[in-house]
């Protein structure tokens, strides 16, 4: 059975650190980053739009109030872990709910264990799971319900509180009262990726790739700014 990545999302502070923990999350097949370091403003946005297991930050981005309602507010099942020197957390006045703290330099021993413990909180292992992998959800729309594959799904288009999902061999999407954030919950994270504010595709539908938009089709899809980075490290991946 494949194992779901857990999303990272890493509010950069320093250099140095930031470039550690990406190559400590490197090494590891079941960590993932969403995009590059950002800033808050930013994290403020990914966190709204994505589900981010593990948010990785200094002290400084946790000691305001603001921060903190956002985050009870938007991610309240999103672990933190905060990166800082000792004398940083020796004197943090912080009222978020922290998982767990790491001096930096953050060794790769150190990060290990500590991810290790997020991940067993996130993906018990005595949680039991259905002997049979689903490759189809249920999308509810106009009082009924519709049966589609993964495999079909084409792209999905976000239009603020509803969702279009488009689908192979159908000229109309299915629309559903959910937003896009919640609907990609329900889609397989190795198979479908975030490529703009609106627009979460099909990696196994798309038939072209340029620098800012995507080919599905007849359907031409715009490359937000924000997610070209992650887009084209995943390419390179695979090509």
């Amino acid at each position: 059975m494949t194992m779901t990545k857990l999303q990272c999302l890493l509010i950069n502070s320093n250099s140095a650190s930031d470039n550690m923990i990406f190559k400590h999350v490197e090494k590891l097949s079941w960590l993932s980053f969403i995009c590059n370091p950002i800033n808050v403003r930013e994290a403020r946005h990914y966190l709204q739009e994505f589900n981010v297991d593990i948010l990785f930050c200094d002290v400084a981005t946790l000691c305001t109030r603001e921060m903190d309602q956002f985050l009870q507010e938007f991610a309240p099942d999103t672990l933190i872990i905060i990166i800082d020197s000792k004398m940083a957390l020796a004197t943090a006045a912080i009222s978020s709910n922290v998982f767990s703290f790491l001096p930096g330099p953050v060794s790769f021993d150190q990060f290990f264990y500590t991810v290790c413990r997020a991940k067993e909180f996130l993906q018990p292992v005595n949680k039991k799971e259905s002997s049979v992998i689903m490759d189809f959800v249920f999308i509810k729309s106009e009082y009924k319900f519709y049966k589609v594959k993964f495999d079909d799904i084409l792209f999905c288009e976000g239009m603020k509180d509803y969702t279009r999902v488009y689908l192979t061999d159908k000229p109309k999407p299915i629309i559903t009262l959910q937003n896009l954030k919640t609907f990609v919950g329900k889609l397989p994270v190795n198979n479908f990726i975030r490529v703009h504010r609106s627009y979460v595709i099909s990696l196994r539908s798309v038939d072209v790739v340029s620098k800012n938009e995507i080919v599905i089709g007849n359907k031409y899809i715009p490359i937000g700014e924000s997610y070209r980075s992650s887009l084209f490290q995943l390419i390179q991946k695979i090509s």
